[in-house]
């Protein structure tokens, strides 16, 4: 029977968590596994060529090694384990099952934020001020993205919920109470 890749990533991802967590290594592999993220998001063909036929068993196994180069134990093995099952295809979902884990032990959140323009730095201080006050969190790790067609104001998405705060949604909210 095999199972799904949510599955693989939970199993994969609380049993990391909790070694790392035991053993006082919770910052350090986190560090890692955002490292070794990057590389994958970097590189999307990566995890294919991991588990495909096309790279001899060597080649993969290089490639292993290089991703384990001077990462902890804990992080080491993960990357070992993964490859040995076949599973490098799970990775990122491994990954961001971590990070899930982390943010929620560590109160932190993550937030989409769209606005008109960049955020100046007394700006961006005060949106996460406002959002930890909201959601009660330690940490705010914001997304940026620049989107002029909002012509102002901000869009934030976290949670699962979306606080639209933009010019447009405004002026079209405007727009359908003139129309009734």
């Amino acid at each position: 029977m095999s199972l799904d890749l949510q599955t693989v990533a939970n199993r994969y991802a609380r049993a990391l968590f909790e070694l790392a967590d035991q053993q006082g290594e919770l910052e350090q592999v986190h560090q890692e596994l955002m490292s070794l993220r990057e590389i994958f998001q970097a590189n999307p063909r990566l995890a294919t060529l991991l588990i495909s036929i096309k790279l001899s068993l060597s080649q993969k196994e290089s490639l292993v090694q290089a991703l384990q180069q001077g990462a902890s134990q804990l992080t080491t093995n993960l990357i070992q384990m993964v490859f040995d099952y076949g599973r490098m295809n799970a990775m990122v979902a491994i990954i961001d099952e971590f990070e899930r884990r982390y943010d929620q032990q560590n109160k932190r959140v993550h937030a989409d934020v769209v606005t008109a323009v960049q955020l100046d730095e007394p700006r961006r201080a005060q949106l996460k001020q406002n959002l930890l006050t909201r959601y009660g969190a330690k940490e705010i790790v914001l997304h940026e993205t620049v989107d002029e067609s909002i012509l102002g104001g901000v869009i934030v998405t976290a949670q699962h919920k979306t606080l639209d705060g933009s010019l447009k949604s405004k002026i079209e909210q405007i727009r359908r109470l003139l129309v009734k």
